[in-house]
């Protein structure tokens, strides 16, 4: 492990014999290790397993059905697949043919596909037999099974001329808007940080390694370290933790990575005397907040200690290294360097502030309608919009800029979830804030205001929320308040947010009332021009009885119509 002092942006510290790969593409890297060590095993996924040369082989026929179907250099091909052979299979093949990876999320909304996917002219969708969805039927459809890689058939005539710093990887974030974008990796990008990370966790080609992630989100985080060192990688589409325990003994996995809630369902297992995690050498977590209490428990179950690592989307993986059993980071990965910062200047020694990273792994640009990265990216570094703390040599996340929400290694941003719920017309004020959820880690939770005497369920929000938010930013819970609290200056209080129960509000709540009857009178005093041109206490009056039919209220029929007559007659005399 490197200390933090140690930080460095030059690639030097990188073993000799590993960096002559970072200059290679993802399809070149294969073929470097299909011919070096062809028979060795480099994917298992229960069902199959492939030697190198036989990834090779498979990457290529599919290359060939890709180029057949008209496939080129550039052209954005979006892949649905399961955890199984075929996802690196097709990660190789769409390298081969120079175009460009997207991983689809089958559970977009709309327009969120629009404008991450569907937006492009020119696009096709790589889809594994049994999972065609109708989101992409607008889109060239073309289909693959294990046949295909068990089976290949087909031979690759001729590929573009593919550099490393070609753009490869379409890897979808929300960058620091929470809007969807896709942030463009290139192949050097993608080797740069995949040799770091290799070399801080000393992994090596011997190891076994075993990913949890899903498939949505940071694909290539499953299998791209075992690629980049010619290691075996494990593959398991199931979402149980006892077929996870299975083929951790079976295969004899070193390595396993995975997030905290995902892990620590494994753990529950490991009593079990079926159970046995004797092979693991290196259990890393991340993509979520990570608590003492987690790594505590993960060790006193398993015997194993559990290492914190941090990364995103914009640096093309992980950036922070932590030790293992220890909560907090302390190492940089090879080749960035990292600052905090508050308030445009830099802190020293210990003290809080956002994460600042620079490195030659970051990426440099968006894609999309909304591309800007000139906020994000400032004179070579990237801000991260993540809060830490240093205590001596150890960074500690605190939380985000802006309240972000990293539920299941996905980000989910407070103001997209508030502006949601404040569509509904009950809603009065919301704030949405992350808190941890047993057993599922991190998770956003809304705290809504509804006006006095109205009741609004958790069944009836839920409900609406469905057809405007995916379900990875849906509300786990709902508390229904009498208020919000606040700044002197009026904003929301989130830090004092379910700390303390916040007295009713009557005044605003009187205010808020007052300003919407003026808009309302106001309305009124137009439209009666419109229809009447001018005024008309006997249309008035007509008016009058029919709104009273409608009047839920406390207050009498004969009290609001003397309140209102008065009011219209001085609106109609004005």
């Amino acid at each position: 492990m490197v200390p933090m002092f140690l930080q460095a942006v030059s690639f030097a510290p990188i073993v000799a014999n590993r960096l002559n790969r970072t200059i290679l593409t993802i399809h070149g890297l294969l073929e470097m290790w299909a011919m070096e060590t062809p028979d060795k095993v480099a994917i298992v996924d229960g069902k199959s397993s492939l030697t190198y040369a036989q990834w090779h082989r498979a990457s290529e026929h599919l290359a060939s059905k890709l180029q057949t179907a008209g496939v080129e250099k550039g052209t954005l091909v979006g892949v649905q697949v399961k955890r199984n052979c075929g996802l690196p299979v097709a990660f190789t093949a769409i390298s081969k043919v120079g175009a460009r990876f997207l991983g689809l999320n089958p559970s977009w909304l709309s327009e969120d596909r629009d404008m991450v996917f569907t937006r492009w002219d020119k696009r096709f969708v790589l889809c594994w037999e049994g999972m065609e969805n109708e989101a992409w039927k607008a889109s060239t459809l073309l289909s693959f099974s294990r046949s295909d890689i068990t089976t290949p058939a087909l031979s690759l005539h001729g590929s573009p001329r593919i550099d490393t710093f070609d753009e490869f990887y379409m890897n979808v974030t929300s960058g620091s808007t929470g809007l969807p974008k896709v942030a463009v990796t290139s192949h050097r990008e993608l080797m740069i940080n995949t040799a770091a990370v290799c070399e801080n966790l000393e992994l090596v080609t011997e190891d076994v390694l075993m990913s949890l992630f899903g498939v949505v989100g940071h694909p290539h985080e499953i299998f791209m370290r075992g690629l980049y060192i010619g290691a075996t990688t494990v593959l398991e589409p199931s979402v149980y933790p006892r077929q996870h325990i299975k083929m951790i003994r079976e295969n004899q996995v070193t390595f396993l990575m995975g997030l905290p809630p995902q892990l620590d369902a494994l753990s529950r297992l490991a009593s079990r005397e079926d159970a046995d995690l004797s092979s693991l050498r290196i259990v890393e977590t991340g993509g979520m907040r990570i608590t003492d209490r987690f790594l505590t428990v993960f060790e006193d179950r398993t015997g194993k200690k559990v290492t914190p690592v941090w990364g995103s989307t914009e640096t093309s993986g992980v950036v922070l290294i932590g030790d293992p059993g220890v909560l907090g980071f302390s190492s940089v990965a090879f080749g960035y360097s990292v600052q905090l910062r508050s308030e445009n200047s830099v802190v020293e020694g210990s003290g809080r502030g956002e994460l600042w990273i620079a490195g030659e792994g970051i990426v440099n640009r968006y894609l999309g309608e909304r591309s800007d990265f000139s906020e994000i990216l400032v004179d070579g570094w990237y801000r991260t919009g993540d809060i830490f703390n240093r205590r001596g040599e150890r960074l500690f996340f605190t939380g985000r800029r802006g309240g972000l929400i990293k539920a299941s290694g996905l980000k989910v941003f407070p103001s997209e979830v508030e502006l949601a719920i404040l569509k509904h017309p009950l809603v009065r004020d919301v704030c949405v804030v992350g808190k941890d959820i047993p057993g599922r880690g991190e998770a956003p939770v809304a705290f809504i205001v509804v006006p006095v005497g109205v009741e609004l369920t958790k069944h009836e929000l839920r409900t609406f929320l469905s057809d405007i938010l995916e379900d990875f930013k849906m509300p786990r819970k709902y508390y229904f308040s009498n208020s919000l609290p606040r700044t002197s200056s009026g904003k929301l209080d989130r830090g004092r947010i379910a700390r303390e129960d916040i007295s009713p509000d009557y005044r605003a709540e009187l205010l808020r009332l007052d300003v919407d009857l003026v808009k309302l009178l106001n309305s009124r005093a137009l439209l009666m021009e419109k229809v009447d041109a001018g005024y008309n206490p006997t249309w008035v009056e007509e008016q009058l009885k029919n709104a009273m039919g409608h009047n839920p209220g406390p207050l009498s029929d004969s009290s609001i119509r003397e309140v209102i007559r008065s009011i219209m007659n001085n609106l109609g005399r004005g």
